[in-house]
Parts: C-alpha cells; structure tokens; sequence
C-alpha cells in the first residue's frame, strides 16, 4: 500500500519503446510495462528470492523486452529469455557482490564486482569466466569499448583499465581525484566521461589516456550513472536532479525530475529514447516524461522514507494510522484502507515515534524520543503534545485503558503512569534499570511489561509494584500480546514466540519457522494471529503455532503489524513500507511444528499437475534449505527456497508452474550443501 508500486531501490532502467520499459533492484526486484507504467508486472523472485529478501540485483543487461541478464549480490548472475517471467540461475564462479554489467556486441560482455572480480562471457551471458585483475579493488560499474575496459572503483584515484581485453591491467590514477568513482562512459573510441563521489565529472579525449577534470557550478553529490545519447552527456546524482551536458562536459544544467512525488530522493539510473526519458532510484522512485524533461510523470508514491514503528487499522478499508522516523513527518494517515495517503498530518513535529495507542476511532496517543508524547481527538489528523512524560527517557511503548488512564514505558526501566490524561504523569518502579520495550495493561489493575534479557514483570495494582515472571529466556523481548490477566503471547530476538496460560506464571515456546529475529505480534484470540519481524518475513497462524503460512513482503524489517482476523491484516517497517494482506497467505509455503525423524523430500502431489502442484519435504532440524526445480535438460527454471535457514519441521510449497511448457520436470532438496533427494514431476496442460 506506500510506497507503490513497490518500495525497494531501482538500480536499471531500460527503454525499448516510449511503452515498454524494464527495471531492476533490490530485493529481487524486476519490473516491466507495456503501457509506460500505467500497469506493472512486478516480481521480487528474479533471483530465485521466494523466502529470502536479502539477494539484492544491483545491474542488468537486456538485450529486448524479452531477453536480458541480472546479476546482484553473492555472484549472483541470473537469464531471462521470456520477459522476467522465469529467471535461470548462471553459475559466475564467485560469491562476490557484481555491480556493473556492459556487453559490446550480442554475445560479448563484462561483468565487474567486490574484490576486483571481472568476468566475460563470449555466448551472450549463458557462460561466465573470469578475468583476473591482480586487485581486490570494489568495482563499481564497468564499460567495454572493443578491447578496452573500463572500471572504475571505490579505491580512490583509481580507473581500474584494460586495453587488451582484460589480458593486463593498470591503475589509471588520472581518472580522479580523491574520491570513489561510480561510473563510466564513451561517446565514441576516444571521447568519455567517469563521475563519481563529489561532484567528481572528468573527460578524456584520448581513450582514457588521460582525463580532465571540469569545473563546474554543480552541487557537491555523487554522481551515479552516465548516458550518452543524441549528442548529450546525462548524469544522474544524489541530489533529486539529472545534469546534462551538451559541450562534452564543460558545463552543466540540470533537469528537475520529481514531478508530483512528494517525496524525492537518490536516481540511480537514467534512459531515454527521442524524447522520452526514464529515471529510476531509491525506494523504487521511477519518473518518466515524454518532451525532453519540461514536464515528468511519477510512477511511484512515497510520501514518508522513514522506518515505521507501529501500526493500528480502524477496518481493512478504513482508517489507517502509521507513525515512525521523524523526517519528514512521524505521522501517515490513510481514511480508505491506505489507497491514498495524506502525507502532512503533525506538521512541526520532529520527534521520532515507537508506539501507537488508538482507543477507538478519534482518540489515541503516540510516544517515542525524548520523552516525548502525543494527542489526538480527530483520529490523527491533528497531534497535540501532552505535557512532561519521560524528560530524556526513550517512550517505546504506551497504553491507555482509557483517554484518561494509561502508561509509558522506555529506556532505562522506567515506567509513568497518567490517570488524568496526560496532565500529570507519575514514575513507577518496575525493578529493572534495562530498557523496556512493550507494556500491555489488561485493565486498571493488571498488566504485563517486556524488554532487555527476557525481562517479564506484571502488576496487580495498577504498577505500584511490579513482579519478575520467568520467562526461561535471555535475549531481547519486544512485544507482547495479551487477552486477559492470563493468556497472552511475547515475541523477541532469535524467533522467539511464548506464551502463557496461567498468568505469566510459565511462558512456553511456540515454535515458528525460522530463526529470524521478531518484533510484532497481533493476535486475535490465543489461536489465530501474525507475527512480523526480521529480513521482511512475516507468519501467520489458525492453530495456535501448530503451522504457519509463511510471507515475504519483498523488502526489510517489518517492525509492526496488526491484525483484524484471520484473513485481514497490516504490516509496516523500514524504508516506508506498508503492506495489506487481505487473504494474501493462502496457499504458498507452509510450515509445520511437526519433527520427522530424518531428513526427506516427497513425491509432489497432483502429479501429473497443472498449473499448481504441492512439494512437500521434512527437516529433523534446523538447516539451510535449498530447493531447486530443473528441465528435463537439467536447466534450472526456478529456485523455490534459497539457501534459507528453516527451524526443524515439515514443510509444503504450492508450486505454480503457470509460465513452464508441458513437460517432465525435476526438483531437488539441498540442507546443509548436501544433496538430500530428487523427485521427478510431470506438467500436462
């Protein structure tokens, strides 16, 4: 829902018609349209990412709409000859990150990377080997022109250079000053540019021999990618601007490109094609325009950068109130299911914010830095300050059993108590010096807080006096879910779920699905609910922890989410992201608290199938899984988990085969690098 059509960074974009356009990023992130982003196809599995976020595709290389290359993080190098309907995985030799990717004819091309790596393919990227550069230089980006390539690095002053193809190579320290450089590129055989760190803008005239660097009235920012094209130099910066040259780089102007975005930031990528022109970055910013930059059109919404850091839902299509960063606003507000967003609410207000408590529709409180706490009666268009709270205090949390009494809780253990709306607030006693990161109040007497080591305490008397529970737990706690002064649940660092049933007397594990750290819980009733957390996952459950359905939202840290039913939730985190899943997780990956014996991967049932077939394997416990699906010429078509660590228990994953021909197919297990079984399926449309 914010931003869209989605939030992670762009870092290529290409234009093969003033239509059809394709885009890459982080993530796992490719994009493409056919109608100049009125409509996207949108996939964030490009690099096999079905449970894993965090392979980033950092460059790419595409021939047409229909074939094109991406390589990223962890040497990844992945093909596509179908439109990024399926990716194939690229064996490149190296588990270094790759960056830049450039090819001089149909079939010869360069790949540069981390470590000084550079690999060159003579059949059009079906295979990759490399070219030892005798550094360990980053490269960040690379260009080939015949024989000669180009790399320019992070190691400052250096232009890492070959003029035979990649046989030798030497340092071109004329290339810079002292700053990173982050591309480059030639009009012809001798004429070229390199930009980088600072404003760094040096031209050569003699096939990189020797480089000029110009003086310029451009600001000071980095310089991120170069495009030549119909007699003109452009550069895209950090600076929300493209520059543009028309003189080879003696001077500058630069093109506004925000268009209607409210919120701007870093262009990692520029295109265009006549008068079209295309310009992509940060948070998944793509913004087009179709006569020569006069005017630009936005393609994506971000009205907040910030992390949020809690989340409450009136209804699925009704209001929705974040809060998070500070910058540039704590406060986004949706009145119709976050569709569409208002953007200025708590104007002035420059206080990073932790936690929402919303009574009912209008009223609710919000806290967070400085001791710092908020009002509203409007239901969060306006944001009052309430008066001194936790003067230099860290307010994590806040609950209200009322508009009249409620509690905050924060750093260094310290707990305040209001019982007239703010006006005056009380410090209590909780025993614990740690900082403390979720207070749940049950009513006026009864409540539980969690926080730093496994603290658990719980009160009885309205936080007068607090009580160790034991929570059989070191790690960090950081939220907690109650139903009444008995049942509840808490989630915290490592994956950890546990709950209670007589009070806080004995909390006992819930097994989850991985290992990754959680920082929200939203349940509806001690059966069913979601918990959200580390690398962008988040589960979902109707037994009580039994199994979980298992989603990936395609970016970060989820920090926050909240519930409405089974079906019906919100989940917010880093990077601005919000997501709705309204009956999102049915189907897809399923996870099971079910331990077998050994590890085993099963026969796919329907087999034959069409188009959606369930895989089903087993863990004794917790490993590294990989599983892999391959043609009958043991080409890989898909990579259904990816090297992701699993908790120990059965899992199932709806495979859809919807894009594969009618054919015989393989898949196969992998725990630990060790290869466990390989099972043949049959699809028959």
């Amino acid at each position: 829902m914010h931003p869209t059509p989605q939030g992670n960074t762009i870092r290529y974009a290409k234009m093969f018609s003033a239509n059809e356009w394709v885009l890459v990023g982080l993530g796992g992130t490719f994009m493409k349209t056919t109608n100049a982003g009125v409509n996207w196809y949108l996939t964030h599995d490009a690099a096999g990412i079905k449970t894993n976020s965090q392979i980033s595709l950092y460059n790419a290389w595409f021939f047409n709409m229909t074939t094109g290359i991406v390589c990223g993080s962890s040497g990844q190098i992945w093909r596509t000859t179908n439109g990024g309907l399926n990716f194939d995985s690229i064996p490149s030799g190296v588990t270094t990150t790759l960056y830049g990717i450039h090819f001089i004819d149909a079939n010869t091309g360069f790949i540069g990377g981390s470590s000084g790596t550079v690999l060159k393919t003579t059949n059009a990227g079906v295979n990759w080997i490399a070219t030892p550069t005798g550094t360990t230089y980053t490269i960040n980006n690379i260009f080939a022109l015949n024989n000669r390539i180009y790399c320019p690095t992070s190691t400052a002053s250096i232009l890492l250079t070959s003029y035979d193809g990649g046989a030798t190579w030497f340092n071109d320290t004329t290339a810079a000053t002292s700053n990173s450089l982050y591309d480059v590129g030639f009009k012809d055989s001798l004429n070229g540019i390199v930009c980088g760190a600072t404003s760094t803008i040096r031209y050569t005239t003699d096939a990189g021999l020797t480089w000029t660097q110009y003086v310029s009235t451009l600001p000071s920012t980095s310089m991120w990618s170069i495009l030549y094209n119909s007699n003109t130099w452009y550069i895209s910066g950090n600076s929300f601007y493209t520059f543009r040259s028309t003189n080879d780089g003696v001077s500058w102007d630069s093109i506004a490109v925000a268009g209607n975005q409210f919120y701007v930031s870093t262009y990692y990528f520029f295109d265009r094609l006549g008068t079209n022109m295309l310009t992509a970055g940060a948070f998944g910013l793509i913004n087009s325009t179709t006569n020569s930059g006069a005017n630009w059109t936005a393609h994506n919404y971000l009205g907040y950068s910030g992390s949020f850091n809690d989340i409450w839902v009136e209804n699925m299509n009704g209001k929705v109130i974040a809060v998070g960063s500070a910058a540039p606003t704590p406060f986004l507000v949706s009145t119709n299911g976050g569709i569409n967003w208002i953007y200025d609410v708590g104007n002035g207000i420059t206080t990073t914010l932790y936690s929402l408590k919303m009574l009912n529709a209008t009223t609710g409180y919000a806290s967070g830095a400085s001791g710092k706490m908020f009002k509203t009666t409007n239901g969060g268009m306006n944001w009052d300050s309430v008066s001194f709270v936790g003067a230099s205090n860290i307010l994590y949390c806040t609950d209200f059993i009322s508009a009249d009494t409620g509690w905050a809780c924060g750093s260094t253990g310290t707990i305040f108590k209001t019982v007239n709306g703010g006006m005056n607030w009380t410090a209590q006693t909780s025993g614990i010096t740690s900082t403390l990161y979720r207070i749940d109040m049950i009513d006026a007497l009864t409540g539980y807080i969690v926080g730093a080591s496994g603290s658990v305490r719980k009160t009885t008397d309205g936080g007068t006096t607090w009580t160790a529970q034991t929570s059989n737990y070191s790690s960090t706690l950081y939220w907690l879910n109650m139903f009444d002064a008995n049942t509840g649940y808490l989630v915290g660092i490592g994956g950890t779920l546990r709950k209670t049933t007589n009070g806080g007397t004995n909390w006992d594990t819930v097994m989850t699905p991985m290992s990754a750290s959680q920082y929200s819980i939203s349940f509806t009733n001690m059966s069913t609910g979601y918990i959200a957390g580390a690398s962008g996952y988040s589960y979902r459950t109707s037994n009580g922890g039994a199994s979980w359905e298992i989603k990936n939202s395609g970016g970060s840290s989820l920090n926050a989410v909240f519930a409405k039913g089974y079906d019906s939730a919100f989940v917010a985190g880093a990077s601005g992201c919000i997501q709705q899943y309204y009956n999102a997780l049915v189907g897809g990956i399923t996870w099971y608290n079910q331990v077998p014996e050994k590890f085993t991967l099963e026969q796919n049932y329907p087999n034959p199938f069409n188009p959606v077939t369930t895989i089903k394997f087993g863990l004794p416990k917790a490993a590294k899984v990989t599983l892999k699906v391959y043609d009958i010429l043991g080409r890989e078509v898909s990579i259904l988990f990816n090297n992701v660590d699993l908790n120990a228990g059965i899992v199932t994953y709806d495979f859809d085969g919807t894009d594969l021909a009618s054919g015989v197919y393989f898949y196969t297990l992998i725990v630990n690098n060790n290869k466990i079984d390989t099972k043949r399926m049959v699809m028959l449309k």
